[in-house]
C-alpha cells in the first residue's frame, strides 16, 4: 500500500518512524482504538505485502466485544490478517495489571517469535511515569515505557495522542474509543483526565514533553545500572527460585536490589516485586533474619549458599519402593538407578553415585523417618544431621531418598555411605547406585 497522495506531513513522519523498525515480519497489537489502528496502517504502508499480521486480545469485559468488532473492521480495511485471542484475567487487587499480564502473554504466543508492534505514544509514556511516581517507583519505573523491549517495539512513542487520533480520522480508520478510558475508578484515567491537565496548566512548556525528557534521562541511568548489576543469578528448582548469596553481598545494595527484582520476576512474572518484598529478600541475604514472609503466600529463607523463595507446603512423602538389580525407579522428584557391578571391586562414591558391598536380600528406597541413624564406623549419626551437614534444603529433606539393605540404611543418596556397606564380606554383592533429579 503506497503512501496516499496528499497525506499530511505528520502521516509521513509516522510512516518514517515505522520504517525504521528491523526488517522482517511483524505482528501489530490492534486494540480497536485509534493509536493501534494508525500503527497497523503505517506497518501495512511501509512493509512488503504479507509481512504484517495483527492480533486482537479480547479480555471478556463489558466493551470487549465492541472493541473486537472495531479491530476486525480496521484489519479488513487494511487487508491485514487478524487473529483473535480470548483471555480471562485473574481477579485480584489490580485488574489492570492482571489484564496486562495475560494480554502480553497472549501476544507473545500469537507472534511466534516475530516483532510485536504496540501503539503506545508519548501521552501513554507520561501517564505511566506519573503513575509509577505515585506508587514510589525507582529508576526503572520512572523511565516509563521503553521504545523497545523485545519482542515488543513502540515506534509511535514519540508522537502525541491527539495527533494520532486526528491521523486515524483523516485515514477514515474505523476505530472505537474504549469506554473504560473514562472510568475515574481507574487511577490511570484520573492521571490522564485530571492530574496531567491540571499540572500542564501551571507550567511553561508541554508537560508531556518535559516528563518524557526526564524519563529518557532515567532510562539511560537505568540501562547503565543494568550493565553493572550482577547477571541473572536466579535458578528455578521446581517451584522454588534460588538466588546465590555470594554475588549479592559483594555489590552495593542498589545493585543487589536490582538483581533481586529480576529474580522476583521469575517468581511472579512479569512483576519485579514490591519494595517490601525486595527488602525482605535482601534482609535474608545479608543474614539479618533466617526467614521472612512475602506476599502471595511466598516465603524467603536461607538455604546454604542460596536464599530460596517458595510457597511452603506439606511435602509429599513417597511410599517405599523395593529395588531389584538391575532397576530404575522414580522416587518423588528423584530417579534411583541400581546396577550390578561386573568388573572391579572397592567402595567408591561421588556426589550422586556410589558402589557398595551389600549382602544379598531385600533392597528398598524410602524417605527418612524420625530417629533414623546411619553407621559411621565409630558409632552412628542421625540422618537428619547428615542431611543438614550436606546442605540439603529443609524443604527437600522429608522426601530425600535413602537406600536400605535388609532393613539397615546403606546410603543416604548423595550424602553418606554406611560404614558397614563399604566392607566386603563373603556374603557381599557389589552394587552401583545413582541418584538423578526428575
Amino acid at each position: 500500500m503506497a503512501v496516499p497522495g496528499g497525506l499530511s506531513q505528520f502521516g509521513n513522519e509516522v510512516c518514517a518512524a515505522v520504517a525504521r523498525l528491523p526488517a522482517g515480519p511483524v505482528v501489530v497489537a490492534i486494540s480497536g482504538g485509534a493509536d493501534s489502528a494508525v500503527a497497523a496502517w503505517a506497518c501495512h504502508t511501509v512493509r512488503p505485502q504479507g509481512r504484517v499480521r495483527a492480533v486482537h486480545v479480547n479480555h471478556g469485559w463489558a466493551a470487549s466485544d465492541r472493541l473486537q468488532q472495531a479491530a476486525v473492521a480496521i484489519a479488513e480495511k487494511l487487508s491485514v490478517p487478524l487473529e483473535i485471542a480470548a483471555v480471562t484475567p485473574e481477579e485480584g487487587p489490580s485488574p489492570e495489571g492482571a489484564a496486562r499480564e495475560v494480554r502480553l502473554a497472549a501476544l507473545v504466543a500469537a507472534a511466534g517469535g516475530d516483532l510485536i508492534v504496540m501503539g503506545h505514544h508519548a501521552d501513554d509514556a507520561a501517564e505511566t511515569v506519573v503513575g509509577n511516581l505515585l506508587r514510589g517507583a525507582g529508576a526503572t519505573g520512572l523511565a516509563g515505557i521503553t521504545p523497545e523491549r523485545l519482542p515488543f517495539v513502540r515506534p509511535l512513542i514519540g508522537f502525541r495522542r491527539q495527533d494520532l487520533r486526528d491521523l486515524a480520522t483523516e485515514l477514515e480508520l474505523p476505530f472505537l474509543d474504549d469506554p473504560s478510558n473514562d472510568d475515574r475508578e481507574i487511577r490511570r484515567n484520573v492521571i490522564r483526565h485530571d492530574i496531567l491537565p491540571e499540572l500542564d496548566s501551571h507550567i511553561d512548556g508541554e508537560l508531556v514533553e518535559i516528563v518524557g525528557r526526564s524519563a529518557q534521562h532515567l532510562a539511560a541511568d537505568d540501562a547503565y545500572l543494568d550493565e553493572v548489576t550482577p547477571p541473572d543469578i536466579a535458578v528455578v528448582d521446581g517451584d522454588t527460585t534460588l538466588l546465590a548469596v555470594a554475588p549479592l553481598v559483594t555489590v552495593p545494595a542498589v545493585l543487589a536490589k536490582r538483581a533481586i527484582r529480576a529474580a522476583l520476576r521469575k517468581v511472579h512474572p512479569p512483576y519485579p516485586g514490591t519494595t517490601r518484598e525486595v527488602e525482605a529478600v535482601l534482609a535474608v541475604t545479608l543474614g539479618s533474619t533466617p526467614r521472612r514472609d512475602l506476599g502471595g503466600g511466598y516465603v524467603v529463607e536461607k538455604e546454604g549458599p542460596y536464599v530460596a523463595i517458595h510457597k511452603p507446603e506439606e511435602p509429599i512423602i513417597p511410599e517405599p519402593i523395593e529395588l531389584t538389580v538391575p532397576s530404575r525407579v522414580v522416587f518423588g522428584s528423584h530417579i534411583v538407578t541400581v546396577m550390578p557391578v561386573t568388573t572391579g571391586t572397592g567402595t567408591h562414591m561421588s556426589h550422586d553415585w556410589c558402589r557398595l558391598a551389600l549382602p544379598s536380600g531385600r533392597l528398598a528406597v524410602r524417605a527418612p523417618q524420625r530417629g533414623d541413624r546411619i553407621d559411621i564406623g565409630t558409632g552412628s549419626k542421625k540422618v537428619a544431621d547428615a542431611l543438614n551437614e550436606a546442605g540439603i534444603a529443609v524443604r527437600r529433606r522429608p522426601a530425600w531418598p535413602l537406600v536400605e539393605s535388609r532393613g539397615r540404611i546403606a546410603w543416604v543418596a548423595g550424602v553418606r555411605v554406611a560404614a558397614w556397606a563399604r566392607v566386603e564380606t563373603s556374603l557381599s554383592t557389589w552394587i552401583e547406585f545413582e541418584r538423578q533429579t526428575t
